[in-house]
């Protein structure tokens, strides 16, 4: 089952890059041609992204692929998209959202202690990220968005493991950070901004990996 659930992940991964990604539309006069992004290189490399992301699928309980499925196979194209551009285009995000939210129902209905947990945690780092948002003004708000997100898979697994889930994905964007700053630095014609999403998506895939050893 779990090879299933990691193709499928591969095919939601690819489907979406192909499909949906040269038909996002953004309102904003400097956001670039989301269809340039789509080759046949890099549909590959995101299909290799999902096999390798799917991964964590075999050290997740079943009932929680629910979530995880769309997570990973509709929300690598979101983050891969704000890796190439620092873009977390609306649309995708909506999507990704939407079906998670749908995911929802069945997995309460199997596991109703893993649906409250999901929704607690994706209000929780909501609510956080909002806030840093509101008065730090060190995010954008699609980060917000996506923080809905990343709480809700997590939150599935407890408190603890949206705690680790959290700090993986800020520790992945300070390394993120300092690296892409040597690269500008070097580069002067580079961005000085960075795209944080990929980081903070990342995270609960490296807290499902630690799980096992930090107990």
């Amino acid at each position: 089952m779990a090879l299933f659930a990691v193709l499928l992940v591969a095919v939601l991964a690819t489907l979406g890059w192909r499909l949906l990604v040269p038909r996002v539309r953004v309102e904003d006069d400097e956001s670039p041609d989301f269809a340039s992004l789509v080759t046949g290189q890099s549909t590959l490399a995101v299909a290799l992204a999902a096999v390798l992301a799917g991964q964590v699928l075999w050290l997740t309980p079943q009932s929680h692929w629910w979530l995880w499925v769309p997570y990973l196979g509709l929300g690598l194209p979101l983050v891969a998209v704000d890796l190439r551009t620092t873009f977390l285009p609306l649309r995708l995000n909506y999507l990704v959202a939407g079906a998670m939210a749908a995911c929802l129902v069945p997995l309460t209905v199997h596991d109703w202690r893993s649906g409250v947990g999901a929704l607690a945690g994706a209000a929780a780092l909501f609510a956080l990220f909002h806030l840093v948002w509101r008065f730090a003004r060190g995010i954008g708000y699609g980060d917000v968005r996506l923080a809905l997100l990343v709480g809700a898979v997590s939150g599935m697994a407890g408190v603890q493991f949206a705690a680790l889930a959290l700090l993986a994905g800020t520790a992945l964007g300070a390394v993120h950070a300092i690296a892409h700053a040597i690269w500008a630095r070097r580069d002067p014609a580079r961005e000085r901004h960075f795209a944080y999403g990929p980081a903070l998506w990342a995270g609960p895939i490296v807290a499902a990996l630690l799980s096992p050893i930090v107990g």
